[in-house]
C-alpha cells in the first residue's frame, strides 16, 4: 500500500514563513512524525504532495526514499491528490494522510489498512468523536449506520454541526476506483476548493460502500493550523516521550 501525505499547506495562519510541515516539535520537523507512523505501520512507498516550498521540504529529507508530487496551486485536498495521478497505477491501494497530524500512530494506520482489506468497502475513513468538533468536517451516517457523506464545517447546516463525529482526513482506497470520481469533483461554492470529502458522497450515491474506523484516542487527529494548536501538539508529544521513557 502507498501512503500519500498531503504537505502543501502554507503557514499563513501560523504567522511563519517556514512551511507548516517543517515547523519544529521537539527538534524535529512536524512532517517527520507522520512519516515515522506510516513506516511503523509497514507502508513502504511514500509520496509527499508539496507546494511552492517543495525545495525546502526536499532539503530537510535529502536521503529519504520518499517521492514528491507538486501541487502548483492551493486548490483543495482533491486537487492535491490528483497531483499524484502520474505516479499511481489503477490497481494501487493508497492511504491519504495529512502531514500536519504528528500524533497519529502506526497502530491506527495499521487498523485502517486492516479494515480496508477486510471490509470490502470502496473507501475506509478515519473518524473521531470530539467534545468540541468546531472546525472539522462532520460525518453523516445513514439509517444503517454506514457513512453517507462528510460535510465541511463551513458548508454544514446547523443540524449537522451538532454532530460530534468528525473526519480525521485519513482515507484508504484503490486509486483506480477513486481517480475518476476525483476528476468529477466540482469546487465548493463557499470556498472555491476541491474537497476530497466530496468523493465519499459521490461514491455512496453510485452504490459504493464507505466504512469508518473510529480513533481510539481523539488526540491522534489533532492538526496544526494555529500557534495554539502547535503548542497543544508539542505538549502532547512531550507527554508521550516522557511515558515512553518511564
Amino acid at each position: 500500500m502507498t501512503a500519500v501525505v498531503l504537505a502543501a499547506g502554507e503557514s499563513k495562519r501560523m504567522g511563519s514563513v517556514t512551511p507548516k510541515v517543517l515547523l519544529p516539535i521537539n527538534g524535529r520537523p512536524l512532517l517527520s512524525y507522520t512519516i515515522d507512523a506510516v513506516r511503523e505501520a509497514g507502508l513502504k512507498r511514500i509520496i509527499v504532495v508539496v507546494g511552492n516550498a517543495w525545495r525546502q521540504i526536499e532539503a530537510i529529507f535529502p536521503d529519504s526514499d520518499m517521492e514528491f508530487a507538486v501541487q502548483a496551486e492551493q486548490r483543495g485536498t482533491a486537487d492535491a491528490l490528483l497531483s499524484c495521478r502520474d505516479l499511481l497505477g489503477d490497481n494501487e491501494e493508497c492511504m491519504v494522510l495529512c502531514g500536519d497530524t504528528p500524533l497519529l500512530t502506526g497502530r491506527t494506520i495499521y487498523r485502517l489498512v486492516d479494515a480496508y482489506q477486510n471490509s470490502g468497502a470502496d473507501i475506509v475513513v478515519l473518524t473521531a468523536r470530539l467534545e468540541n468538533p468546531f472546525g472539522y468536517g462532520r460525518i453523516v451516517r445513514g439509517a444503517d449506520g454506514n457513512v453517507e457523506e462528510i460535510i465541511e464545517e463551513r458548508d454544514a447546516p446547523r443540524g449537522v454541526k451538532k454532530t460530534t463525529e468528525v473526519n480525521a482526513g485519513v482515507y484508504v482506497f484503490c486509486w483506480g476506483r477513486l481517480r475518476p470520481v476525483l476528476e468529477c469533483i466540482r469546487p465548493s461554492s463557499v470556498s472555491g476548493e476541491y474537497y476530497l470529502t466530496d468523493a465519499v458522497r459521490m461514491i455512496r450515491s453510485s452504490g459504493g460502500q464507505v466504512a469508518a474506523v473510529i480513533a481510539e484516542d481523539p488526540k491522534e487527529i489533532l492538526g496544526v493550523n494555529t500557534q495554539e494548536q502547535l503548542a497543544e501538539v508539542r505538549s502532547e508529544v512531550g507527554r508521550r516521550s516522557f511515558r515512553e521513557q518511564v
